[in-house]
């Protein structure tokens, strides 16, 4: 298994393209966590709504 780390902070223009190509690959066994940095645009509310086993949403608090 591998994964796949991606960090988060007010980046919602390219939310959509990003995780769409991560999960588009033919490789399949890996886990895709998304680390937000209190994000201040709609970044969460565009990774929520994947149903996706393998993504994993870690949300901070305050920006590190």
């Amino acid at each position: 298994m591998v994964t796949v780390l991606m960090p988060v902070y007010n980046g919602s223009k390219y939310l959509t393209d990003t995780i769409e190509s991560i999960l588009n690959q033919t490789f399949t066994d890996f886990e895709f966590l998304i680390i937000d940095d209190a994000s201040k645009d709609n970044s969460v509310n565009k990774i929520k709504p994947y149903n996706d086993p393998r993504i994993r949403l870690v949300e901070n608090e305050k920006n590190f």
